[in-house]
């Protein structure tokens, strides 16, 4: 049997004592001292989760009764259409009514037998098929309880029988001894013995008239132990009626989630688990794709992405390679144009000339602009070789007069097919790269002109 109630006996100096058995809330949790219900902080206090302490320590013999009474006017919780199912929030609402049920179990008289720990009040109802009693303690029948009134009505008759032949034979010991004197002995005798004879019969009468008083008391305690016990048996009847309410709400309760969290199936489903339609807000987990899904009304969708961003699949586009999120805000990071601010300057990458990008297929490098150290100035590639962007002079009115451009020629360079160059002279052609190894070679295709003015 489930553990309800912790009993203890007050010694006049202890004031914590353990609660062994499982509650939902503190306001579950009763204690009585000698059957009178306390107050929690008045007279004791929650020392911890499985202690209480009593503000002042219960006196020596006084019985304790530390007891659980689960509250279920209402559920620990409630669910609605397309909430969140929390496992923590079902098992409660089963703890709610499985305590509910132990308590009842526990405090309900079993038709078989068994103690009470409390009174019993009849409320003026009978009890009835009552035994004959044989100990002191047993209730008892009208039966018994008329057959011992009548055996001691019985014993007063007896007694005053006595007490009227005790006078009749003082009456003739008087007569004898003014006929004889030796009958005054004989009469003397007499005499002794009536008196004697009416001692008895006195006492007779008060064992009588304490025997007629116990009878009474027995049929008052007897009228008392049927009331309790109608009390109990309504107690028990309305306990049963509890429990199986409680029951019933319970599995509506699950029946409720069972047809709103679906479980886990293998892809979409078309009804809930009971063959019923679907409604928004119905939930299951599908196993294929490991994703919590919704009804929407009309369709399922996915709930929610588990994990992090690394999770978050994505479809590769433009220059962005990745196929997840974080992959591809990573490579946004590292591939993007660095800014000092928002109305500040992008940060192009700096070097000299042997640090240029380079590919065996020149194309590849189409609009790469940098600033080249070596140069002291910005190049970009046009497909097929480097070359300086902007320089030209201004004069003090801002008006663009010239183009300013170097007068050595460093590294290899082909002109555009169709496109003249003028370059200003003198104009020098290194022998060699910076590499110190590759030749410069400047390539006017046919077509093409360069000019040095």
């Amino acid at each position: 049997m489930a553990t309800t109630q912790n009993t203890y006996t007050g010694n006049n100096t202890t004031t914590n004592y353990s609660i062994t058995f499982e509650y939902l809330e503190e306001t579950d949790v009763k204690v009585s001292l000698d059957g009178v219900l306390k107050t929690v902080t008045t007279d004791y206090t929650f020392a911890n989760a499985t202690t209480i302490s009593f503000n002042t320590a219960p006196g020596t013999g006084v019985a304790i009764r530390i007891f659980r009474d689960t509250a279920t006017d209402t559920a620990q919780a409630t669910f609605f259409a397309g909430s969140a199912i929390r496992a923590q929030d079902l098992n409660r609402n089963n703890d709610q009514v499985l305590f509910s049920a132990q308590e009842r179990k526990n405090r309900a008289v079993d038709a078989s037998g068994g103690s009470m720990t409390g009174e019993l009040d009849m409320q003026t109802n009978k009890i009835v098929n009552l035994g004959t009693p044989t100990a002191n303690a047993d209730a008892s029948t009208k039966a018994y309880v008329d057959s011992t009134v009548g055996l001691a009505g019985g014993y007063a008759s007896a007694a005053a029988a006595s007490a009227a032949a005790a006078l009749a034979s003082e009456t003739a010991a008087g007569t004898s001894e003014t006929n004889a004197a030796t009958s005054e002995t004989n009469a003397a005798t007499s005499a002794t013995n009536s008196a004697t004879s009416a001692t008895n019969s006195a006492t007779s009468a008060t064992a009588s008239a304490a025997s007629a008083t116990a009878a009474a008391t027995s049929e008052t305690n007897a009228a008392t132990s049927e009331t309790n016990a109608a009390t109990s048996a309504t107690a028990a009847s309305t306990s049963a009626t509890s429990a199986a309410s409680s029951a019933a709400s319970a599995l509506a309760a699950f029946d409720n989630f069972d047809d709103t969290y679906l479980g886990e199936k293998p892809g979409d489903p078309a009804t809930d688990n009971d063959g019923d339609p679907l409604n928004a807000g119905d939930l299951y987990f599908d196993s294929t794709l490991g994703v919590m899904k919704v009804y929407t009304g009309s369709a399922w969708v996915i709930a929610y992405v588990p994990g992090d961003a690394a999770n978050i699949t994505s479809t590769a586009t433009g220059d962005v390679a990745a196929t997840n999120v974080q992959d591809a805000i990573a490579e946004l990071d590292t591939e993007k144009v660095p800014r000092t601010s928002t109305t500040g300057s992008a940060k192009l990458p700096v070097g000299t000339t042997l640090q240029r990008d380079t590919d065996p297929t020149p194309a590849n490098l189409t609009g790469y602009i940098r600033y080249n150290t070596t140069d002291s100035s910005f190049e970009g590639h046009n497909g097929t070789a480097w070359g300086a962007i902007g320089g030209g002079a201004t004069g003090a009115g801002g008006d663009a007069w010239a183009l300013e451009h170097d007068n050595t020629v460093t590294t290899s360079y082909t002109i555009s097919t169709g496109k003249n160059v003028v370059s200003a002279g003198p104009v020098t052609i290194n022998a060699l790269e910076p590499d110190n190894v590759t030749p410069v070679v400047v390539t006017v295709p046919s077509g093409s002109t360069w000019v040095i003015v």
